[in-house]
């Protein structure tokens, strides 16, 4: 995937979940989404996400009953998602 791409899988992944602000997804679900806008593998959606969370425009949702880790837009991301940046 080239630099665009990427960016624009970001973009992607940011807007997917602020559309569903009140819920927390895993990597997997968050790829069912996407795809259908664009062609990507988990692994480079489990990418677009450990960026934006380190941006502090996704937080982890705790799971206290697995491994499994859900992400939700945090305030940060659904600002950058409605200015359009």
């Amino acid at each position: 995937m080239n630099q665009e791409a990427k960016e624009e899988l970001r973009r992607l992944v940011r807007g997917w979940l602020a559309d569903r602000a009140a819920l927390g997804f895993n990597a997997t679900a968050i790829h069912r989404g996407v795809s259908r806008e664009m062609a990507c593998t988990v692994p480079e959606v489990e990418d677009a996400i450990a960026l934006l969370s380190d941006l502090k425009q996704l937080k982890q949702v705790p799971n206290r009953l697995g491994a499994t880790k859900y992400w939700q837009i945090a305030a940060e991301g659904t600002l950058a998602h409605e200015r359009g940046e």
